[in-house]
């Protein structure tokens, strides 16, 4: 059995589950290779037996180009695929949509696997509701997933389709959600980014940073968000602060859209899938992240 994980990660958390389910599939005696999403050569994924594609929860779905990624990729009929995400609240329609699309290149989604992790963005407060997370009941879980796989490939090309898993449970209310924070959205209500030129060092960390190469310091005035995600990664690797937007509009929706999570969470807590490692009494929603790095990078 041949296996290729493919991940999206910027924080680290989605590379670390992308570690231990390879390291749960190949404590079974599979072999399986791992891969960034910008360094995939979509010519060899047909000879590989089964993949997995994973990446962090933006705006309660896959990152935008993750799913341009699907789109683009060629037929891949009778291929088995799972998915797999990190995110700092809810999962939202993320592995579903990854699914849906994937299906419409005529892969078969065999497994799901999502992880509480520590969430980072300028205009959320931190710590935030999973920060502590992933703990080791989180990456346990990861290996799991990698060593349960395997044995559900080797049925399902046997014949025993019963073994391919529904579709996720979604509430409605996410459902929504990432319906309405669609590119558009999320593209008219995010901050228009600058590069203070007084600041900058030249350092070239957000070019690097950035999933979808839409920042080029060196020209007058600097290229940023053209194009763009609104993932806003470049302004927390920036050392200096010296990539700047207004952050305060959106951060003022803190408190009523961490209401909705705090609801999602206690439930999911009942569940037993999730614990609590912080007092969310106690989040201060005006001390949000792009306060603290200015203190910080003084």
């Amino acid at each position: 059995m041949k296996t290729l994980i493919i991940y999206f990660s910027q924080t680290g958390y989605t590379k670390k589950a992308a570690e231990l389910i390879r390291e749960g599939i190949m404590a079974t005696g599979g072999k399986c290779d791992l891969v960034p999403l910008n360094q995939v050569k979509v010519k060899t994924l047909a000879g590989y037996d089964l993949v997995g594609l994973g990446c962090p929860v933006f705006y309660y779905q896959e990152p935008f180009h993750l799913r341009d990624f699907i789109d683009k990729l060629p037929d891949l009929k009778g291929k088995l695929w799972f998915v797999f995400c990190s995110h700092g609240s809810v999962v939202g329609i993320a592995l579903n949509s990854m699914a849906e699309h994937l299906r419409k290149k005529g892969v078969s989604v065999i497994g799901y696997f999502d992880m509480y992790a520590d969430a980072s963005a300028p205009f959320i407060p931190h710590p935030t509701t999973t920060t502590g997370h992933p703990d080791k009941i989180d990456l346990e879980r990861a290996q799991a997933f990698g060593r349960e796989i395997v044995p559900r490939w080797e049925q399902i090309t046997r014949g025993d389709e019963s073994l391919i898993p529904a579709l996720p449970p979604v509430d409605e209310e996410w459902v929504k959600s990432a319906e309405m924070f669609n590119f558009e959205l999320v593209k008219n209500i995010m901050p228009q980014l600058t590069v203070n030129r007084e600041k900058c060092i030249g350092c070239g960390q957000c070019e690097e940073s950035c999933p979808v190469q839409g920042i080029e310091i060196g020209t007058d005035p600097p290229r940023i968000q053209s194009p763009c995600i609104y993932c806003c990664f470049c302004v927390e690797v920036c050392p200096v602060m010296a990539i700047e937007g207004d952050f305060e509009m959106i951060a003022s929706m803190n408190p009523g859209h961490y209401a909705r999570l705090k609801v999602a969470l206690d439930e999911a807590a009942a569940r037993g899938e999730f614990r609590w490692l912080v007092d969310f009494d106690k989040i201060d929603y005006d001390d949000y992240m792009y306060k603290q790095w200015e203190r910080e990078r003084k």
